[in-house]
């Protein structure tokens, strides 16, 4: 991108940092651009607090994950102590990659194969063949990487200047009492969509499209989510609720559970849903019988993994008769038919066609996403953050 094209990009980016009735959609540039998404990777996604996924989905010592984060790969390992923990997969001597694998099981050391220093669980530096006299192995354990558990919710962040955990999410409403401390792993889906990232957000953050594209969503939700409950809007997230038609017990196929409701959900919680956006990368959808999320992971700017787990009670998945196909199967079909539309976006992004648009009047925490989006890179930019 052209100094001349950056600069179209972060004024195009003042008419969406506009309150709402007078503002526009994102430009094309921020689907598109190569430079936009490295900005992103190293300002964004390089310092804010990510999620990875779920407590639970690391229940044994020598459980691992190896996640690529804004170009950094990251090790989360539980280790003997019991203790999940994340570092930098780089070797401390010259900086070789240590684990290659995506996930696994039972790891107890690494071992560097380039000169076999090797490295226990908990990141300590085991053995360093043929050092001098004088080196200081316990001056050279893997460098950790920030990471905080909340709700249940494993989140890692590589700027060491980020505010805790609770403090950064002091502003997300009380959820509590959907125990998802508590819950285990009850199915997953992963998808490659060919679409930005912030498309996947924009799309999760309204139901303007649901009656055309989400038939089988639509006979059993209210489409407009406010009723008794209002929206709700804070820095790290916005989101609100959706209220189940009646006689609906839960997103499924059949509308009917085959779980069992979470332990302190009243009668009142169950007759919604709730969807927040928690940026940048976490879709959190807390059910009266399970929680689903999504994660997002930018691998260009047209392409996102995204990660569909589904979390239960443990009574409900240690059940003989345990089954939640039923949910799975319905999430499936609706993830799919949010793919395709989001899809479509990115394919017109780079046209000559392409405008910055009016929201419509649902659309409100479409516009809060992309005004936090706009805030963040006008900030990134060197400006003071103040709104036109």
């Amino acid at each position: 991108m052209s100094p001349p094209a950056l600069a179209r990009f972060h004024s195009d980016l003042q008419h969406t940092r506009r309150e709402f009735p007078q503002a526009l959609t994102l430009p094309g540039a921020a689907y598109t651009s190569p430079e936009v998404y490295a900005l992103e990777q190293r300002a964004l996604f390089g310092r804010s607090w990510l999620c990875v996924g779920h407590v639970a989905q690391w229940p044994k010592p020598g459980d691992f994950s190896v996640l690529d984060i804004a170009g950094d790969s990251v090790l989360l390992l539980r280790a003997q102590d019991g203790i999940l923990r994340a570092h930098f997969n780089v070797c401390r001597h010259r900086g070789s990659k240590l684990v290659l694998e995506s996930a696994g099981h039972a790891l107890t050391r690494m071992l560097c194969p380039y000169h076999a220093w090797s490295y226990q669980a908990d990141g300590s530096l085991q053995q360093a063949p043929q050092m001098p006299a004088g080196f200081c192995k316990e001056d050279h354990g893997l460098i950790p990487v920030r990471m905080e558990i909340f709700e249940g919710l494993v989140f890692v962040t590589l700027d060491e200047k980020a505010p805790p955990i609770d403090e950064h999410f002091r502003e997300l409403p009380d959820l509590s009492r959907y125990r998802m401390g508590e819950l285990v792993p009850g199915g997953r889906i992963e998808y490659e969509v060919g679409a930005n990232w912030k498309l996947v957000c924009e799309n999760y953050s309204e139901c303007y499209h649901c009656p055309g594209a989400h038939p089988q969503l639509a006979r059993l939700t209210e489409l407009i989510g406010r009723n008794e409950r209002a929206q709700e809007i804070g820095n790290c997230f916005n989101g609100g609720p959706m209220r189940l038609r009646t006689g609906v017990q839960t997103m499924s196929h059949s509308g009917a559970s085959p779980l069992r409701r979470i332990a302190g959900i009243t009668d009142e919680d169950a007759r919604y849903v709730n969807y927040y956006v928690v940026y940048p990368n976490l879709l959190l959808s807390p059910h009266p019988d399970y929680v689903m999320t999504h994660l997002l992971w930018p691998i260009a700017p047209d392409r996102t993994k995204v990660v569909c787990d589904f979390f239960v009670t443990r009574e409900a998945r240690d059940a003989a008769n345990y089954d939640a196909s039923d949910v799975i199967d319905f999430w499936d079909v609706t993830n799919r038919q949010d793919w395709l539309l989001c899809e479509r976006v990115q394919a017109a992004a780079s046209s000559r066609g392409f405008r910055q648009g009016p929201y419509q009047t649902s659309e409100d925490c479409v516009h809060t996403f992309d005004r936090w989006y706009a805030e963040s890179m006008a900030t990134l930019n060197g400006e003071a953050g103040r709104a036109p």
